[in-house]
């Protein structure tokens, strides 16, 4: 792992983007990325932290995700992890699990919430 590291404003967007759709949690999610930290993952994800007071009251592990098709015509996942309430990894993954050829970015991302209000 590398070190901890304040995240990029691609890194905020593509989060911020993953934040839009409302569902249980999404308020305190967005105030934890104030003070989110991140880990490179050597998949490309990152592994976050945050200093937060108050925690989301999500209804699942992954409260919030989204999807676009990679250059290579196969489907790549971005999901956000929420633990015990907490910002925890921003996961990206191929449904082949193949290298992503085309990194993630706000405006390509289909976004739905599984547990949306």
């Amino acid at each position: 792992m590398h070190p901890d590291r304040q995240l990029t404003p691609s890194e905020r967007e593509l989060i911020d983007r993953l934040l839009e759709p409302e569902f249980p949690g999404r308020d305190e999610l967005r105030l934890q990325l104030n003070t989110a930290h991140a880990v490179d993952l050597d998949n490309g994800g990152l592994a976050l932290t945050c200093d937060a007071a108050v925690r989301a009251p999500v209804k699942g592990r992954v409260p919030t995700e989204g999807e676009y098709v990679d250059r290579d015509g196969v489907t790549v996942h971005v999901l956000l992890h929420v633990v015990d309430g907490l910002l925890r990894e921003l996961e990206i993954y191929k449904d082949d699990s193949s290298v992503v050829l085309d990194a993630p970015t706000p405006s390509r991302l289909d976004v739905f919430a599984p547990f949306g209000r």
